[in-house]
């Protein structure tokens, strides 16, 4: 039987779309990484100017801004401008550098990855790292901020476990000058990142940064007794149960609280409901569907809320408080919150 040509041009645009955001995706990666699009947002560039300016060949460059031009994000007006639709993607930028700079290589490795006792799929720590430390400016350090001001005592310094290139630890100093901050990070190439955005924002002499992974916390200076420190772990936990198991998470979390009394911990994790009715949100099917994928076959776990809740009473905590992000950001309620020190009261 012959196959149908009926409508089979319409049939081939829609099964194409895919493809044609595959690609869009990726280019606009590579805009925003190489600065093209900071720059055409300060003035309008001709296609030399760009090229001059970013050491590119020319030639190249004006078919991918030709391309860009029918995707509507410039227009040549004697010279190349942004469009509004490429200014609104600016502030996104963090997302792209999580899933694309960090994960690009991950979805290459999908088809293997999947092979029975294959090992996991690898990424680009650094730049997850990083893209993450971004995405937190709008939606983690918010939540962190929240839970600071319902905090059980005085903090004034900040410990954080897995802080990438410490963007987001050196953001939440900015906003609080009371604050001293202490980051590890096992990557040595986003720990000498963080060292050189410490030193661009003035705040060197209020935090130090170790080459060393989250189960150190206990190794690095901290205040006398850990009086007014509070741990901060921002989706870090869900690497540990996947690469060093539940009981390492619970001894981390729980000798940590236990052997520093008036120590404080905030956990930031995700409820993985994959199937939960969350999923026909619109921001879950743009975002979350994908990081719950790729979560399953790197070296991380997620877990539903109520494990979490088990974990922290196995570990002997109390709950102080509980937050989210702010709902203008992210209202699907998937990611979420907790503080909590020593001593189980669940």
């Amino acid at each position: 039987m012959k196959p149908t040509t009926e409508n089979f041009e319409q049939r081939l645009v829609e099964q194409l779309q895919p493809v044609r955001f595959f690609a869009l995706a990726q280019v606009l990666r590579h805009c925003l990484r190489l600065g093209l699009f900071t720059s055409l947002d300060r003035r309008p560039h001709t296609t030399q100017e760009l090229a001059t300016n970013h050491s590119l060949d020319a030639g190249r460059l004006g078919a991918l801004l030709r391309y860009l031009e029918n995707e509507q994000y410039v227009r040549d007006a004697d010279a190349w401008q942004l469009t509004d639709k490429a200014r609104q993607l600016l502030p996104i930028a963090p997302w792209y550098e999580l899933l694309l700079d960090g994960y690009t290589t991950t979805f290459d490795q999908l088809g293997d990855a999947l092979a029975a006792g294959s090992p996991y799929a690898t990424r680009v720590d650094h730049r997850v790292g990083s893209g993450s430390c971004g995405i937190s400016q709008h939606d983690a350090l918010p939540l962190v901020e929240s839970l600071l001001d319902r905090s059980d005592g005085p903090v004034d310094t900040v410990v954080d476990l897995g802080c990438g290139n410490g963007a987001f630890l050196l953001e939440l100093l900015r906003r609080r000058p009371n604050l001293r901050g202490v980051g590890l990070e096992p990557s040595g190439e986003a720990c000498q990142e963080a060292g050189k955005l410490a030193a661009a924002a003035g705040l060197s002499d209020r935090v130090t940064f170790h080459q060393a992974p989250a189960r150190s916390a206990l190794e690095v200076e901290l205040a006398p007794a850990g009086a007014g420190v509070c741990f901060l772990t921002a989706f870090v936990l869900q690497e540990m149960l996947e690469q060093e198991g539940d009981a390492a998470v619970e001894a981390l979390v729980g000798g940590v609280l236990a052997g520093l009394p008036e120590a404080q911990w905030i956990v930031i994790e995700v409820d993985h409901q994959p199937s939960g009715p969350a999923m026909a949100h619109p921001l879950a099917m743009a975002y979350y569907n994908e990081y719950f994928l790729l979560h399953a076959i790197t070296a991380q776990r997620l877990e539903p809320r109520k494990y979490w809740d088990d974990l922290f009473t196995r570990a002997e905590t109390t709950k102080i408080a509980e937050a989210g992000p702010p709902l203008e950001v992210d209202s699907t309620r998937l990611e979420f919150g907790v503080l909590l020190r020593g001593g189980s009261r669940f």
